[in-house]
């Protein structure tokens, strides 16, 4: 089984979301992302090449999976639009650019979701 860390940008995300996706969410990543993150999810090119992407109903949540842990370290959550493109994408290529994100040489992220 595997846990989960938060980013403090993927947390302010989350208490974003309405509270019955956050609860529909967490139980996705109990009876998914905590047992097999590979499997439920697909891996991201270009600037995001080392993160992975897990779908659910409108929303997108975008992590890395540190397999020495068993954790993954979710970076962002998104709404998706009609083409599959979002905002969630572009900040995060940003953030990746500019090193801000988790990388393999990074201390993994403290936060959990509660």
């Amino acid at each position: 089984m595997y846990c989960s860390k938060f980013t403090d940008n993927a947390l302010q995300d989350v208490k974003t979301l309405p509270k019955s996706v956050r609860n529909a969410l967490k139980k996705e990543f109990e009876q998914k992302l905590h047992v097999d993150p590979v499997s439920c999810s697909e891996p991201l090119r270009g600037d995001l090449e080392q993160f992975r992407s897990f779908h659910y109903g409108d929303y997108r949540v975008v992590f890395r999976i540190f397999d020495d842990l068993k954790a993954i370290a979710v970076v962002g959550v998104g709404k998706k639009d009609a083409v599959h493109q979002t905002e969630l994408y572009k900040q995060l290529e940003m953030m990746a650019r500019s090193g801000k994100l988790p990388r393999p040489s990074t201390k993994f992220p403290s936060r959990s979701l509660r």
